[in-house]
């Protein structure tokens, strides 16, 4: 598949030095900032609200406050409308929030200003549930993971590329302090390897938060993944080892690993030539419900409502796509590899990751998308 633009994939991989470069550009201008009436609230309209979201417990009530739970606004935005594979969930989150279910899922376009996704069973058909947003020029935050396969990836960056939509596609792990301070530090140091640790039950829904973590660190500051290689004894269970390879500005090869565990939040120790014992950097969720909210939960909405405000992403499309691949890679080295290293450029474009995870009760959403959606 060829994009317009720097995202065809191949070439992308190719540019080498120009890479690290492009990954290390920090935010860019997806589009002009659009205009908010309304009062200025940002009218925002949800996707995939209950099952397995962080929707319903995390973000929405940071952004509407429920009355009998005593919670705060933390954001300019609101709630107005909501889309669930069940109806009848969206109902309910419908009357937990203030908000109007709708039966479609592209059914708020024009009734809405912005679009969140909170989903994870939904990640194979995001492709699809974004697309008329994408094309409407809305800004878009669409939950870890991206997709399943570069296809569909390069399907929603190609989207938003061509008309101008500004994309968040976060973890809580890339959007705090301690981690921008983390990827200041590497700008100025010539990282020699570095170890870092995440909270994970599984890779695709947990691990891939240590992944984006790795990604913001240490790629984003200029020092792009070429490989990846993951074993574990299972996907689906802790623990697990990732050993990312990269390159940095000269070209200069170094490694880093991602340690997947079950007792950590997300840890990061880089190690210099300077540095004894190399410098450790730690998340916090805070030490309290309104800290756990201001420090870990609510800085990805804020950057995703000061995105949907001034068109500005935090992240290019290039660094979007650089984190796509770099899952993708992790998953073909466990199921292709046996644990093996892959280089971006091996996965190929159309193969897809699981998204059923053994053991989990919801795993019948995934059937009942399939069976709407296909593939």
């Amino acid at each position: 598949m060829t994009l317009p633009g720097d995202i065809n994939r191949r070439a992308f991989l190719a540019r080498g030095p120009a890479l690290g470069a492009a990954l290390a550009a920090g935010p860019a201008m997806a589009a002009q900032a659009p205009t908010v009436p309304h009062d200025g609230v940002l009218r925002v309209g949800c996707l995939n609200v209950m099952t397995y979201s962080h929707l319903p417990h995390w973000w929405g009530p940071l952004i509407n406050p429920r009355e009998a739970q005593k919670d705060l606004a933390f954001t300019g935005m609101r709630m107005t409308h909501c889309w669930d594979l069940e109806a009848e969930h969206a109902k309910q989150f419908a009357q937990k929030f203030g908000c109007a279910a709708v039966e479609r899922f592209d059914d708020m376009v024009g009734e809405v200003d912005a679009i969140i996704s909170g989903g994870y069973h939904c990640h194979g058909w995001n492709h699809i549930l974004h697309e008329p947003y994408l094309k409407a020029g809305l800004p878009n935050l669409i939950n870890r993971p991206f997709s399943n396969a570069l296809t569909k990836a390069n399907r929603m960056i190609d989207a938003a590329q061509t008309h101008g939509t500004p994309i968040l596609n976060p973890s809580a792990y890339e959007h705090n302090d301690t981690i921008d301070r983390a990827q200041a530090w590497v700008k100025e140091n010539k990282v020699l390897c570095y170890n870092a640790t995440t909270a994970a039950e599984d890779y695709p829904t947990h691990g891939v938060h240590g992944v984006y973590m790795v990604v913001k660190v240490i790629a984003e500051a200029g020092n792009p993944i070429v490989s990846v290689s993951y074993r574990a004894q299972r996907w689906d269970r802790t623990p697990g080892v990732l050993t990312f390879e990269h390159r940095d500005a000269e070209g200069r090869p170094f490694f880093g690993t991602l340690h997947l565990v079950p007792d950590s939040l997300g840890t990061i120790r880089i190690h210099t030539a300077e540095t004894y014992g190399g410098k450790g950097f730690e998340i916090y969720t805070g030490s309290s419900r309104l800290y756990g909210r201001t420090s870990f939960w609510g800085p990805t909405l804020w950057q995703f409502e000061k995105m949907a405000r001034t068109g500005v992403m935090p992240e290019s499309y290039d660094q979007i796509l650089h984190k796509q691949q770099v899952f993708l890679a992790g998953w073909y080295s466990m199921l292709k590899r046996q644990g093996g290293a892959v280089r971006l450029d091996e996965v190929p474009e159309d193969w897809q990751s699981p998204i059923k995870i053994e053991g989990r009760p919801d795993n019948g959403t995934v059937d009942r998308f399939r069976e709407i959606f296909g593939g």
